[in-house]
């Protein structure tokens, strides 16, 4: 259950044998920069308690997660997690997904590094999204594509001809921070797939971000993100959520069976 392992340049705790940067959010910016500056391809996966859910019954899930160059704890309940399994070393904070991509795009003005936002369905939130970055961070430069309004996971192969046409856009605008929202699994089998063809420094899953950031949906205040708590204000915002969520509480009881039965190794 658990590992003391290194990877990229930051310590990794395992969880249901999925690998979990457990470095500071700052640490985790750094080496990423540090990535780039390098000319070093960076994977970045976002798991939270659903993506732990969903990798015990896809194993070609867990597979992509643990091909990431990282993969960041963006949820509360993994640093809880963490806590109860003894996981070593013990996750010490919760990486927001939506903050990275946030901090990456403010770099990207000062640096000089283009950005694609890809996905994001209904049509026109990654237009929105890249809008707003724009008006924060002057100087930011991107491209955005909503992707095909239907997307299954067979779909999602090296040879379909739609995929091709993606991959060969984001190229075409000479891409250095790739940002993918087609929702979990979907979004890192379209990197992990294409990753030999995609010409970009770093790649990232991002799931709701575009939401977010582009202003479509309100972020709880910070003392509830400080809590932890941001899962459940979003859920009491988007109703149509609660299914996905029951992932959530099946994490939770899955995490204190495991303690009950003393399997925290």
């Amino acid at each position: 259950m658990t590992k003391l392992n290194n990877k990229k340049g930051l310590n990794i705790a395992q969880i249901n044998k999925i690998n979990l940067n457990s470095d500071s959010y700052k640490r985790v910016l750094e080496v990423i920069q540090a990535r780039v500056k390098n000319g070093q391809k960076t994977f970045v996966v976002t798991p939270n308690p659903e993506f732990i859910v969903f990798s015990q019954k896809n194993p070609w899930f867990a597979f992509i997660l643990n091909q990431a160059d990282i993969a960041i704890p963006d949820g509360i309940g993994l640093v809880w997690a963490s806590r109860i399994l003894q996981t070593k070393p013990v996750i010490e904070q919760r990486i927001s997904g939506t903050d990275l991509m946030d901090d990456l795009c403010r770099l990207a003005a000062k640096k000089g590094w283009r950005i694609f936002l890809l996905g994001g369905q209904p049509s026109g939130i990654a237009q929105k999204t890249l809008k707003s970055l724009s008006q924060r961070y002057p100087g930011l430069k991107g491209k955005t594509d909503p992707g095909p309004q239907s997307l299954n996971l067979e779909s999602i192969k090296k040879g379909n001809l739609e995929m091709q046409k993606l991959v060969a856009k984001i190229n075409q605008n000479k891409t250095d921070l790739l940002f993918v929202a087609f929702s979990m699994g979907k979004q890192e089998k379209f990197i992990f797939e294409n990753w030999p063809l995609l010409k970009v420094k770093v790649a990232i899953g991002i799931g709701g971000a575009f939401d977010y950031l582009s202003g479509e949906v309100k972020r709880p205040p910070k003392w509830v993100q400080n809590l932890g708590f941001e899962w459940f204000y979003r859920l009491f915002k988007q109703l149509w959520r609660f299914k996905r969520q029951i992932n959530v509480f099946k994490f939770g009881f899955w995490v204190l069976k495991k303690r009950l039965l003393g399997q925290t190794k």
